[in-house]
């Protein structure tokens, strides 16, 4: 509108430091608004890594560079060592192994070879993830599992392969998975989610009796 333009002319003219300060000011609130979820996401996110460091440091020497090795829950896959209080050690098949709770001894004792062969697993993807920023190790380990090949641990295979679809970041299991999804966009990009939440691939409830008395 010629008339708005005129207007807008003459405060420049006018009031040239208001015009600055409104721009400032605006420049301001627009930072904030951007940056201020993110923000919070980091903060949220440092919290939780200090709060399972913390508990992880309360362990004798060898078993925290064991946890940290394993990272994971082999019976709660999404379940980091350390989150829910101090993991707890068992010798299966004469091989150290952390689960996240009390809840998780017999299935991981039950599982014998198997739950070893998976801590393996866990350790063998932790280092490969480790290789990668922050921020995408969190996104990697958020999925956890490719999105194609929904049993591969995301760095079991090796360094996980990302893809950009609909602006959304898709890890996967190896290169081999990429036309797979690609080839259908939506369905790939469900099964992230579905895959983001926790308990999707795990063998018994987190919220079960144990688990529930456990986090109190």
């Amino acid at each position: 509108d010629p008339c708005i333009k005129d207007d807008l002319k003459m405060m420049k003219a006018r009031f040239p430091l208001l015009v600055l300060a409104m721009a400032v000011l605006a420049s301001g609130f627009s930072t904030t608004s951007a940056t201020g979820h993110e923000g919070h996401d980091h903060e949220a996110m440092q919290k939780a890594e200090k709060k399972i460091s913390d508990t992880l440091a309360k362990l004798p020497a060898e078993d925290q560079k064991l946890a940290a090795a394993q990272r994971f829950c082999p019976m709660m896959a999404y379940s980091r060592l350390g989150a829910m209080g101090a993991p707890i050690k068992l010798t299966i098949e004469g091989k150290p192994v952390f689960v996240c709770c009390k809840g998780c001894i017999d299935d991981a004792k039950a599982g014998g070879a198997a739950t070893v062969k998976t801590t393996e697993k866990l350790k063998e993807a932790s280092v490969e993830l480790a290789k990668l920023a922050p921020a995408e190790r969190a996104a990697a380990e958020a999925q956890k599992y490719c999105a194609i090949n929904t049993k591969g641990l995301l760095g079991s295979m090796g360094a996980p392969i990302k893809l950009e679809i609909d602006g959304k970041p898709v890890y996967l299991c190896c290169g081999g998975c990429t036309k797979k999804a690609q080839a259908n966009p939506a369905a790939t990009l469900a099964k992230v989610e579905e895959l983001k939440k926790p308990g999707m691939k795990e063998g018994h409830d987190h919220g079960d009796k144990d688990h529930a008395d456990h986090k109190k």
